[in-house]
């Protein structure tokens, strides 16, 4: 690609290797209000006639079958797609595509804005190597894009003399990855050596005011990196990795190839000005982003129904991390639970509910929920609960290995963790499809004379047939308060089930749903609350989470 970047409007010339894999046309997603085409070529084919070799639909340039057939038996079956179109992103309100915002051009792709940018197949799906140019007016001092810097210099002579740059990203990736930026920017420069001993670069970029602000961020990238790698064995891939963190940057946070960027706000932090809360935030967040590099961008998404796919793994991963990093994994667990609570729970009850891999959407801009996000990482954290640490890295590893490369499916994921652990998890797929919040009761009794413990467990839920969800319990002595059973992972895959505890010594205080276990409204099946219970478990349980949660309760 080639972008030549002017005052009012800007030029994108796009040259596409397109491999036949079967009959028919070659289906381009554009926005024909934003994207002037220019000029259509393909290699092989002196003229292209519209309304006969292409035609123009509403959000598409086609290019027919019989045309493409021309240019493949040209070039040995590969067809070269050449474009040429014009955009304004001084005029682009939406803030999707390629805008530029005050004195700089920046670019904002998932979930569907490349297609403002160029006519283009723009699904996640389809994936491939990106080599693009960048030229700009002289002023324009960074000149940013995926991947590796191959080459950048200046062309044109006196007052047209301008600025280039060349990067070439060599892992292929769908078009919601792709990134621009270009701008007078300042810089802080650093390094990371990986675990196999390479060097690569970092680059913070931002307004010339704000540059005293990025050493945290920087230092905090530096410890995802390494966390990464002690934890999962993931090593970054590239030379060099950019992050920009401008004022005029619409979104949060996005986590394109290489080229990381994001609203000052998530980024700058100073000791004057910024909380305790404000450092955690940004740490959490630039770990988040990173992480997408193995989890999002290099294993992706075959299409957006399965964006929780990346992203609640994706949020499951900078939970971990901010629990490790700061040794507060209860208070980090703590956190995420209030939110799940607090705002998804409400999503589960209100009119928008849907499961976290929902099944229809209007506008692909509505599924970035509350749901899709952190209920899709309670899904993910089950499966660790499930199998255990050991289980899940065995999982994760697989998961890499199979699909490295590819577009894959939350169903991917799940045959993941199933095979490289030989076991079942067909029944745990159920919670990919079900909207609502479940609710397990619960009832128990003791046996004095056997010593036996008996705890009762139900489930209802929006869906017809059980989940398999994981509770974690423990049995306290309710005399002495001592733990004499630790946390065991049960399986409640029935609509209702008991679990049997022999060979107690005396009766017992259960501690249910340890660390939050499953994303689950859990009740007494008497529908009464016993305080003396929980006051006994706030002040004995030697689970934390339980420890506070109980004190929540009472209080």
């Amino acid at each position: 690609m080639d972008f030549k970047l002017h005052s009012g409007h800007t030029e994108v010339d796009t040259t596409m290797t397109v491999e036949k894999k079967c009959d028919g046309d070659l289906i381009l997603d554009g926005e024909e209000a934003t994207v002037i085409l220019i000029s259509l070529a393909l290699d092989g084919v002196e003229t292209l006639e519209e309304g006969v070799d292409y035609v123009f639909e509403p959000g598409k340039l086609i290019i027919r079958g019989v045309a493409l057939e021309r240019a493949a038996s040209s070039n040995n079956g590969n067809m070269i797609v050449k474009t040429s179109v014009c955009i304004c992103p001084e005029s682009n309100t939406q803030l999707s595509g390629l805008y530029k915002s005050g004195p700089m051009f920046c670019s904002q792709c998932e979930a569907e804005g490349f297609r403002r940018i160029t006519y283009y197949p723009d699904r996640p799906d389809n994936m491939a190597i990106f080599t693009v140019r960048v030229e700009a007016d002289a002023s324009y001092q960074v000149l940013l894009s995926n991947g590796n810097l191959v080459e950048e210099g200046e062309c044109g002579e006196g007052e047209t003399k301008r600025k280039f740059a060349v990067w070439s990203d060599p892992f292929p990736k769908p078009s919601y990855l792709f990134a621009l930026v270009a701008g007078d920017l300042g810089c802080v420069d650093d390094s990371f050596t990986t675990m196999s001993g390479r060097k690569v670069a970092l680059r913070f970029y931002s307004e010339h005011q704000n540059t005293d602000k990025l050493n945290y961020a920087v230092e905090s990238l530096k410890r995802a990196m390494r966390w990464d790698e002690e934890k999962f064995g993931r090593e970054y891939d590239l030379d060099l990795f950019n992050v920009v963190a401008v004022e005029s940057f619409n979104m949060g946070a996005m986590e394109n190839k290489s080229l990381n960027v994001f609203n000052t706000s998530c980024v700058l932090a100073d000791p004057v000005t910024s909380s305790d809360e404000n450092y955690y935030r940004v740490e959490g967040i630039i770990g988040h982003e990173y992480f997408h590099n193995w989890t999002g961008n290099r294993v992706t998404c075959r299409d957006w129904f399965q964006l929780t796919l990346k992203e609640g793994l994706t949020v499951d991963r900078d939970q971990e991390f901010s629990g490790d990093v700061n040794n507060c994994k209860t208070v980090t667990r703590i956190k995420s639970v209030q939110v799940v609570r607090g705002g998804q729970f409400k999503e589960d009850a209100g009119p928008m509910s849907h499961p976290c891999r929902p099944e229809s959407y209007v506008a692909m801009d509505n599924f970035y929920t509350n749901t899709v996000y952190r209920k899709g990482s309670e899904v993910v954290r089950m499966y660790a609960t499930l199998l255990g640490e050991e289980g899940f890295r065995k999982g994760m590893d697989l998961y890499f290995d199979r699909h490295d490369g590819c577009a894959v499916t939350c169903d991917d994921f799940l045959s993941s963790m199933a095979d490289a652990n030989g076991v079942d998890l067909s029944q745990f797929s159920r919670w990919y499809a079900t909207s609502g919040t479940p609710v397990v009761t619960w009832s128990s009794n003791f046996d004095a004379g056997t010593g036996k413990f008996t705890l009762t467990l139900t489930q209802s839920s929006r869906n017809e047939e059980p989940l398999l969800i994981p509770v974690s319990v423990g049995l306290l002595d309710k005399d002495s308060g001592d733990e004499v059973v630790p946390t065991t992972v049960l399986q409640l895959k029935e609509k209702t089930q008991s679990f049997d505890f022999p060979s107690l010594k005396g009766d017992v205080v259960p501690s249910l749903l340890r660390n939050w276990s499953a994303p689950v409204k859990l009740n007494p099946s008497s529908g009464i609350v016993d305080e003396v219970q929980l006051s006994f478990l706030a002040s004995r349980d030697t689970d934390l989470f339980n420890r506070w949660d109980s004190g929540q309760q009472l209080f």
